[in-house]
Parts: structure tokens; sequence; C-alpha cells
């Protein structure tokens, strides 16, 4: 089993804008800012939760910092989504893959409740690439 760092130590962008002719007036879409809890849950019951720093960067744009990195998360069909590569930390024996998945998160702007789907770019922990991991997220803003 492997746990992913959720550092975003150096963030690859996959970034995606749509154009259309309707839009929603700045004030109708949601947006996020100052520091959150973000806390994922592995399909094997371990929680881990990580420090986000949230910044709004523009009209259904976020920068979510975490960790020593940080990524652009944008408003897509009415969810945040957010394209990083994150690195693999395996229980037990210590091995580490720098930046060893592909992750998408995808989360709801009124509930904070989405899913990171960890998508294997090398082996690592016993799984091969293309092994896709998919955890829980919850998303609290941090008392000041």
């Amino acid at each position: 089993m492997g746990i992913i760092a959720r550092g975003f130590a150096a963030t690859a962008i996959f970034g995606c804008f749509a154009v259309g002719s309707a839009s929603m007036a700045w004030a109708d879409t949601p947006t996020m800012s100052g520091s959150y809890t973000e806390t994922t849950k592995t399909p094997h019951g371990k929680t881990i939760d990580n420090s986000w720093t949230v910044n709004s960067c523009g009209d259904g744009c976020l920068w979510v910092k975490a960790g020593l990195g940080a990524s652009q998360a944008l408003l897509v069909d009415g969810q945040w989504v957010m394209d990083t590569m994150s690195n693999v930390s395996c229980a037990g024996t210590g091995e580490y893959t720098l930046y060893g998945t592909s992750t998408h998160t995808t989360w709801d702007p009124n509930s904070l409740q989405g899913t990171s789907a960890h998508t294997y770019v090398t082996g690592a922990c016993g799984n091969p690439p293309g092994f896709t991991q998919v955890d829980q997220i919850s998303i609290k803003q941090a008392s000041s």
C-alpha cells in the first residue's frame, strides 16, 4: 500500500479552460480563501490531514498551496478540479518515489467533499504503472 504524499512538491498543471457564451457573474462563482485542512481517507481506511492555503487567482480559479508546492484548481461543470503530480511513500518499506502518481482531485464547492484519483506513473509499493487508487477527501476551513 502506498501513501500518496500530498505536498505537491513540484506540480504539473493540466488545466483546460472552456470558453462559452454564457457565464456566471463573479458574485455567483464559488470561491475559497484562507487556511484549510484537507483530510484524505484511503480505501484501506487510513486518514491523512494536509494543510492547504487557498487564494483566488481569478473567476473560477483557485491557487492551492500544500507543503512545498502549489497548483491551480479550476471550476469545471460546478466542481473544483485540480491536477498534480504526487510523491509516493510506501508504508513499512520506507520506499519513496518522487512524482510517482498523476493525481486528479475534484470537490464540490458547497459540501467541500470529493475524491483524489492517484494513477501510478511508475511502479511503486507493489503497484504497477497505471494502477489507480481513489481516496475520499473532505475539506474544512481551519480555525484561526
